[in-house]
């Protein structure tokens, strides 16, 4: 699987302007992206989030850091949980709407 940082790197929105891009993408995101995948992706956030908390609680008793530090690691964790599950969720995004992306710019003949 092949991880696009932006819109503008996706195979079938190279080509279009950048309203454009934000019209195909929000309208197939809306019509196809909503499902079962979205909601365990919400899920997933919690997940990973938790686990980074528990992780840098975790290193930082194991550090022998301070208990006021606690929180700081949590925070720390949490946000290295989050910008991960962030990649690997856009990533999932972005296959499964790619064949969408094809269809609705032919259906509804967006400038490419």
């Amino acid at each position: 699987m092949k991880i696009y940082w932006g819109w503008k790197d996706v195979p079938e929105l190279a080509g279009l302007s950048p309203s454009e891009r934000r019209k195909v993408v929000r309208d197939c995101f809306f019509k196809f992206g909503f499902g079962l995948w979205f909601w365990v992706g919400q899920l997933a956030i919690f997940v990973f989030a938790l686990l980074g908390e528990v992780t840098g609680v975790i290193l930082c008793d194991g550090l022998g850091l301070p208990p006021a530090v606690y929180y700081a690691c949590g925070l720390v964790g949490v946000l290295i949980g989050c910008l991960l599950y962030s990649v690997l969720y856009y990533a999932v995004v972005m296959e499964r709407l790619r064949p969408h992306f094809r269809d609705y710019i032919t259906q509804t003949k967006v400038h490419s």
